[in-house]
C-alpha cells in the first residue's frame, strides 16, 4: 500500500476524534458589517442531474456527452498508466466514464491535498454570505494579533489576501513584500489561517462546519477533514472518494445549487472564486487555478518569473481546476458541462519531483480528452 494511503488510514482515527469533539469553545470575532445584497449569480446549466446515492448514480453514453467512446477510453487508459487510482468524468451530473486501478473502487478514500483548498474557499465564502466574515477585514480580526511573523503590515493581510495567495508572507509567515502589492506567492501556512478564521467567526470547529454546511447536504458521505501541520502551522486536509469530489465539482458547476436547493448560499461569490483574483497571476482565483489567462505563475519562491500564455493550451478556456500534490485533480468546464476527477499517486509524466499543484499531467491529459471530442 502506498505510504500516503497508510498515513490516511492512521489519520482517519484522528478525524473521528476531531468531529466528535467539535464544541462551542472557539472565540467569536467581532462581527463585520452586514454585507449588501449579492449580485445575482450565473444561471445553473440546463438539464443537470443530481445523484441521490452512489448506488443509483445515472450514467450516459460518451456519444451523448460529445465524445468518441474509443478515444475517450484510450485517454482513460493513458491516465491509468500514469499511476492514477481513480478517474471519473461527469457530463451534466451523469457518469460518462469511470475507471479504478490499484485496488481502488467507488468507496476508497484518498487525500485531496491542495485540491481540497477549493472546498475551504467555498466554506469561507458561505460565511462571507452569512455576514460573519468580511473579505476585506484583516485576518487578525478573527485570529488576533501576532498570527504571523511579520514585523509590520500584518493588519494589511485581509481574508481576501489569504484566499488569493497574496498575503505578502513566505512559508515561515515572514514579510517578503507589502500585502497591498498583491504579489502572488503560493503559501500553505498562510492558507491554513483560513481554518482559524472560519472557526473563530462561526464559533464552531471546522470539521463539523464542513459536514453540516456541505458534506452531508450533497451526499459526500466518504469525506473527512483530517488534522495536519504544515511548516509548524496547524490546519486540515480533505480525504474522500473520487465520487465525493465529483459531487463537489457538480455543486460548483451549478453555482452552489443542488437539485433546486441553494446549498452554498452565494452563487455570485462562488462564481467570483473562479475569476482572476489579481493581475500578478491572472490564472489564479480564490484557491482555484484558471485556464485561459494571458499568463501564469506556478507555486514556488515569489521571485519566479511569469510565463506567458494559458496554463493548459489544450484545455477549454473556461477550465477551472483544483490541484493538489501528487497530481490530485478536479477539473470543472462549464461550457461543456464537464466535471473530471483524477486521484492517485504522482504521474510519471510529471517528473521526479512531486508537483505541489500544476504539473505536465494536466495538459497531456487534456490533449487526449479534447482529441476524443466529437461535434
Amino acid at each position: 500500500m502506498p505510504a500516503s494511503l497508510l498515513r490516511v488510514t492512521r489519520l482517519t482515527l484522528l478525524a473521528a476524534v476531531l468531529i466528535s469533539c467539535a464544541s462551542d469553545g472557539a472565540s467569536t470575532a467581532p462581527a463585520p458589517p452586514a454585507p449588501g445584497p449579492p449580485a445575482p449569480g450565473p444561471p445553473a446549466p440546463t438539464g443537470s442531474y443530481f445523484p441521490t446515492t452512489d448506488a443509483s448514480w445515472e450514467t450516459v453514453r460518451p456519444a451523448a456527452a460529445g465524445f468518441d467512446s474509443a478515444l475517450l477510453a484510450s485517454a482513460f487508459d493513458w491516465a491509468g498508466a500514469q499511476n492514477s487510482a481513480a478517474v471519473l468524468m461527469l457530463w451534466r451530473g451523469r457518469i460518462v466514464m469511470e475507471r479504478y486501478w490499484q485496488s481502488w473502487d467507488t468507496q476508497t478514500r484518498g487525500p485531496y491535498f491542495s485540491a481540497g483548498k477549493t472546498i475551504t474557499a467555498a466554506l469561507t465564502l458561505d460565511l462571507v454570505h452569512d455576514g460573519v466574515v468580511a473579505l476585506d477585514a484583516p485576518a487578525s480580526t478573527y485570529l488576533g494579533p501576532g498570527w504571523s511573523r511579520m514585523s509590520s503590515d500584518e493588519q494589511a493581510v485581509s481574508v481576501r489576501r489569504l484566499l488569493s495567495m497574496s498575503s505578502g508572507t513566505n512559508d515561515s509567515l515572514q514579510r517578503v513584500f507589502n500585502p497591498a502589492d498583491g504579489r502572488f506567492y503560493y503559501n500553505n501556512p498562510a492558507y491554513y489561517q483560513l481554518f482559524g478564521v472560519m472557526a473563530s467567526a462561526a464559533a464552531q470547529e471546522v470539521p463539523m462546519l464542513a459536514s453540516q454546511r456541505l458534506f452531508s447536504t450533497i451526499g459526500m458521505s466518504r469525506t473527512l477533514l483530517i488534522g495536519n501541520v504544515d511548516t509548524g502551522v496547524s490546519g486540515y486536509i480533505v480525504v474522500g472518494s473520487a465520487r465525493d469530489f465529483a459531487r463537489f465539482g457538480l455543486l460548483t458547476l451549478n453555482h452552489g445549487r443542488w437539485n433546486g436547493t441553494q446549498v452554498l448560499a452565494d452563487s455570485a461569490l462562488l462564481h467570483q472564486a473562479r475569476q482572476p483574483s489579481g493581475t500578478d497571476n491572472p490564472s489564479y482565483g480564490w484557491l482555484w487555478w484558471l485556464n485561459g489567462g494571458s499568463s501564469f505563475r506556478t507555486p514556488g519562491p515569489y521571485f519566479l518569473p511569469t510565463t506567458n500564455g494559458p496554463l493548459w493550451p489544450a484545455g477549454p478556456a473556461d477550465l477551472a481546476a483544483a490541484l493538489g500534490k501528487d497530481d490530485k485533480k478536479l477539473y470543472v468546464v462549464p461550457s461543456l458541462g464537464l466535471v473530471v476527477v483524477r486521484l492517485g499517486e504522482r504521474a510519471p509524466i510529471s517528473g521526479g519531483i512531486s508537483p505541489a499543484a500544476v504539473s505536465t499531467f494536466d495538459n497531456a491529459f487534456w490533449t487526449r480528452l479534447m482529441a476524443a471530442r466529437r461535434p
